[in-house]
């Protein structure tokens, strides 16, 4: 082979790598798409992770759900920008609008926490000492932002002791609410807690505006598919204890997400193991 033709191959394939790099940061090839198509749809576009031209664009929503439960909440579904079945459609309008609560704490502790729960039949462990512990008070309560510790095998909650202090490299609490795998909620801090980092939006999901969860599980595998890996009881309780947070507050389902969904860069976290998509839509 001469030298050119030897170095011509060398780019193509060079190229050829560089764009199968690039298509993988968009979290699903079919989502590179026209960034003004991709906002009509109801979805963000993010530039810099599809090949292509500079409008070509990796489109995520953060409101997708059932298409029928879209439009019944006078939302408009779209297809193509969402994981899951095809009826899991991004839902533009609709229950995006605040929910229906009247409580809206500004600059507080949130010390209603426990009988929330309680009112909607749910189990709950009240940790000592959690209506005064946090960083400070709450700003607000726009957002839900549901976690899984990656914690212990065993155990309904082996992780209490790392929500409630922290680590050596970041002091607890790290969320306000634990959820053991028997459905048991833990009620651990009143106050802001360390369990957002950066996120998609601060004003909504930072840790001064978001209810963090933290769930016991393992986290493995990393799936945004089906809950198989939680257990059922577990699995509800997450459910129901979600809907009674949004009734209490006024957050709609649109805003509450996983850790995977609000942190930035986005591929950062990948909790909770289970569909965001199929969650939403039981949280109606």
């Amino acid at each position: 082979m001469s030298n050119i033709a030897l170095l011509t191959s060398i780019v193509c394939l060079t190229i050829i790598q560089l764009q199968i790099g690039h298509a993988a940061g968009c979290w699903s090839a079919n989502a590179c798409i026209d960034r003004n198509v991709c906002i009509s749809k109801g979805g963000t576009p993010q530039a810099g992770l599809c090949p292509g031209a500079a409008n070509i664009q990796c489109c995520t929503c953060t409101t997708c759900k059932d298409a029928a439960a879209c439009s019944a909440n006078s939302g408009t579904p779209h297809a193509g920008i969402c994981a899951g079945a095809a009826n899991i459609q991004c839902c533009k309008g609709g229950s995006t609008s605040p929910g229906t609560g009247t409580s809206r704490p500004t600059n507080t502790m949130l010390t209603g926490l426990a009988d929330i729960l309680r009112g909607a039949g749910l189990n709950v462990v009240e940790v000592a000492g959690w209506k005064t512990r946090g960083h400070g008070v709450m700003a607000s309560v726009k957002g839900i932002v549901v976690h899984h510790t990656a914690g212990p095998k065993t155990g309904d909650y082996p992780s209490l002791g790392v929500v409630r202090d922290g680590t050596s490299s970041l002091a607890g609490p790290l969320a306000q609410l634990g959820l053991g795998r028997t459905g048991t909620w833990f009620v651990i801090a009143a106050g802001r807690c360390y369990h957002a980092g950066s996120t998609i939006d601060d004003s909504i999901y930072g840790n001064s505006n978001a209810i963090g969860i933290e769930a016991e599980g393992v986290g493995l595998p990393a799936t945004d598919s089906g809950h198989t890996n939680w257990p059922e009881v577990q699995y509800q309780s997450y459910v129901r204890g979600v809907k009674a947070l949004q009734n209490a507050y006024g957050v709609p389902s649109a805003r509450v997400l996983g850790h995977k969904e609000a942190a930035v860069p986005k591929g950062r976290k990948i909790d909770p193991n289970f569909s965001m998509a199929e969650f939403r839509t039981k949280l109606g």
